[in-house]
């Protein structure tokens, strides 16, 4: 007689989780953040907008991204995740610039992903480190 093989047990997919909507919301409010610091050091004032028209491309891309590389849903190597996250959202961005009238990548692209980064990375940081801190006095 033979054996019959066990099928291997298939691990659960996972899904998106509405406790990652808080999470995508800062990111966004990261992308405005970028926005908001590069409107004052370059002395731009257009108005609502123009500030619409740099954010929707990014917060596109930033989705895009976290979809891709499931940055809410899997919680392991979150900043490899993070990383692509954010790479993606810059690349595909810099596609979605040009129907704004802007171009397609630029300096601005590097300042993007280098910003962004920081600023994904930095709140997530401080996440893990001010319970750490409160703990110990």
């Amino acid at each position: 007689m033979t054996a019959v093989a066990e099928p291997e047990p298939i691990a659960p997919r996972l899904r998106f989780s509405t406790a990652a909507l808080v999470p995508l919301a800062i990111d966004l409010v990261c992308i405005v953040v970028f926005i908001a610091m590069g409107k004052e050091q370059h002395g731009v004032h257009r108005g609502v907008g123009w500030f619409f028209n740099v954010w929707w491309p990014l917060a596109t891309g930033l989705i895009a991204g976290a979809l891709i590389a499931r940055l809410y849903a899997a919680p392991d190597r979150w900043p490899l995740r993070l990383v692509a996250t954010v790479a993606i959202a810059v690349v595909v961005g810099g596609p979605l610039r040009t129907l704004t009238g802007r171009g397609m990548y630029s300096v601005v692209t590097l300042v993007a992903f280098a910003m962004l980064t920081l600023l994904t990375f930095a709140w997530r940081l401080l996440r893990v480190a001010y319970p750490q801190v409160r703990a110990n006095p």
